[in-house]
């Protein structure tokens, strides 16, 4: 059962059409999302806004999902927020690397829409 409280999610995505999709999932549930397509704007933002969740495409321009995992979790605060992997290069084991490489959660793409929310959810440790 989830919670009445609202999370706020970061999406940290270069394809548009991604964004667009969390942003109609999102604002269906009354979510708010935050939406850049590269990770120095990301934690540029972070160094001055808090979030419950960050979800973080692996595959960006000029730096990569782990190296942007490395500098939020050096941000203060960086440890607090929850940092979820996505991505639609993948295989059978990139949900353990992305877990074992310090990732709180791993979101394949095509993302399913009716299983996003409560995932986040959970994910955030409020289900």
């Amino acid at each position: 059962m989830m919670t009445t409280q609202t999370l706020s999610v970061l999406l940290v995505d270069d394809d548009p059409y991604v964004c667009d999709i969390f942003q109609l999932i999102l604002q269906h549930h009354e979510l708010p999302l935050t939406t850049f397509d590269n990770a120095q704007q990301a934690i540029q933002y972070l160094q001055a806004h808090s979030t419950d969740i960050v979800i973080l495409d692996l595959f960006l321009p000029e730096m990569d999902g782990y190296r942007a995992l490395d500098a939020i979790r050096r941000l203060p605060g960086g440890r607090r927020c929850k940092v979820i992997a996505t991505t639609a290069y993948y295989t059978q084991d990139t949900g353990t690397e992305v877990m074992n490489r310090g990732f709180d959660g791993y979101l394949p793409k095509p993302v399913l829409p009716e299983k996003l929310v409560p995932y986040l959810y959970r994910v955030a440790g409020r289900w």
